[in-house]
């Protein structure tokens, strides 16, 4: 058995599945936290939230391409769960990094935004 291939299928679909999940449900449970941000501009709020996916997967899938490349020869079920181990957690934190990333920045506009007004 060619456990490079067991591992990069199971790889692929692990990755695949992870950012598909976690997108949908950023998309969807963000909206409301965008609208909020941008006092009711639904407009603004979606246009955002589509373009913050589009990038999102842009980037989570350009990362998990790119670590196809750096990989080591897997000779064992367990080498194939450490390797999957690594790889998958790596992208989970990249994305759990990204996701604090952009919470941080609409709460520093919501701020702003609540401060223009008060002046």
């Amino acid at each position: 058995m060619n456990y490079n291939i067991l591992t990069y299928i199971s790889y692929l679909l692990l990755t695949l599945y992870i950012v598909l999940y976690v997108g949908a449900v950023l998309f969807r449970r963000g909206r409301a936290f965008l609208v909020n941000t941008f006092k009711g501009d639904e407009n603004t709020a979606d246009s955002l939230n589509k373009v913050l996916l589009a990038g999102y997967y842009l980037v989570n899938a350009g990362y998990t391409i790119m670590a196809l490349k750096v990989w080591e020869t897997v000779g064992s079920f367990r080498e194939t769960v450490e390797v999957l181990s690594i790889k998958a957690g790596v992208i989970i934190l990249t994305l759990g990094v990204m996701h604090l990333f952009n919470v941080i920045t609409l709460i520093i506009i919501g701020r702003r935004n609540k401060q223009i007004n008060i002046n």
